[in-house]
């Protein structure tokens, strides 16, 4: 699944441009907070002067002491450190521990950080049954920093797996990519099977979200034989588990 990577310097030039571009986006969703940041905790996560702790929504960084988790951290340093923010809301507005869980921007050039984060690669996109605004073009940021093999793309450990590459040592937030050989309703869900003999890696959708699949076109009935991109959390198991239609994209092929 590698490709070639493109010009840095063009790519990023096109990336910042891109983001700022973006950032009316925001005006659908709900305004929230304004407020200077103080300082960046990680890749997504940064405190405000008056002490509000933001999770920036709809991304998904490493731990600063994880691959790409140093860098990542560094980037969002560099776009949101010492400057004022607006808060923007589509979904849930605190997680468990308090924190803010909002879309980004910029107030001085309107500047979307999510946006930005994905555009250089040190971001992927994660969205949760109660926050997935903007996915679309979160996802679309992402495809293009992947394509030209930007930030984490670069990594062994964030690469796009195919079923097969899903062994007992691969465990949390990935992306795979593979066909969809068997589909199995059970009491529990429906099981996505991406291997003939039904071993290894697999995907569960929830019984509760199957009618929110079959209203994004995506009926779990249907998706036998189809390309897939997934991703969430690989359990010991193998298994990943889908609560929302979201994560699930269905790959073009080629004629």
């Amino acid at each position: 699944m590698r490709r070639p990577a493109f010009g840095g310097a063009a790519i990023a030039v096109t990336a910042l441009l891109a983001a700022c571009g973006q950032g009316g986006l925001l005006d659908r969703l709900a305004a929230g907070e304004v407020g200077r940041v103080a300082s960046v905790q990680s890749g997504d996560v940064f405190v405000l002067q008056n002490g509000l702790v933001v999770r920036v929504s709809g991304i998904e960084t490493p731990w600063p002491d994880e691959a790409g988790g140093p860098e990542a951290q560094a980037e969002l340093a560099r776009l949101v450190q010492g400057r004022s923010v607006q808060l923007f809301y589509g979904g849930a507005r605190r997680d468990a521990r308090g924190r803010a869980l909002a879309q980004v921007r910029l107030v001085d050039d309107r500047q979307w950080v999510e946006g930005a984060m994905l555009s250089s690669g040190w971001a992927r996109v994660r969205t949760f049954p109660d926050n997935r605004a903007l996915d679309r073009p979160m996802l679309e940021d992402e495809a293009k920093a992947r394509i030209g093999r930007r930030g984490l793309w670069s990594l062994p450990a964030y690469e796009v797996r195919l079923p097969q590459e899903v062994t007992p040592d691969v465990r949390g937030y990935q992306i795979v990519e593979g066909r969809v050989v068997a589909v199995t309703p059970t009491r529990n869900g429906v099981f996505l099977d991406f291997r003939p003999d039904r071993r290894g890696f697999a995907a569960l959708i929830e019984t509760r979200a199957v009618r929110d699949f079959e209203a994004a076109g995506l009926a779990p009935a249907g998706l036998r034989g189809r390309l897939l991109r997934i991703r969430g959390v690989v359990g010991w198991d193998g298994l990943m588990t889908l609560d929302h239609p979201e994560p699930v994209e269905l790959v073009k092929e080629r004629s």
